[in-house]
């Protein structure tokens, strides 16, 4: 796959990327639950979604996963948990069609 600077990129490694994000943005369920700061490893991920859409605008899952998460970045504690949890599984569905347009 190419970058929109025309730069190729092993497919496995915006696969593997894509799992590892999957997977960061999981743990933020209990990090909540367990009253921990969520909300600044949920920035980290939503910056490192953005430029990787940056790199691959033709992907339109990434976008959405972005705008999901900075709803939840925006709205922080007053997002009640039932509706923080079901956009956690929902950007977690996104970032698994993402994976699947790169494979």
């Amino acid at each position: 796959m190419e970058t929109v600077y025309y730069t190729p990129i092993d497919d496995e490694v915006i696969t593997s990327t894509l799992e590892r994000m999957t997977s960061q943005t999981f743990k933020l369920l209990p990090m909540r639950e367990e009253e921990q700061d969520w909300i600044k490893p949920l920035a980290t991920l939503s910056l490192e979604l953005l430029g990787l859409h940056a790199l691959f605008p033709e992907n339109p899952s990434l976008f959405s996963a972005v705008c999901k998460m900075e709803g939840m970045r925006e709205l922080g504690n007053t997002m009640d948990f039932m509706t923080y949890r079901r956009t956690i599984f929902e950007v977690c569905g996104l970032l698994g069609k993402a994976k699947e347009n790169f494979s």
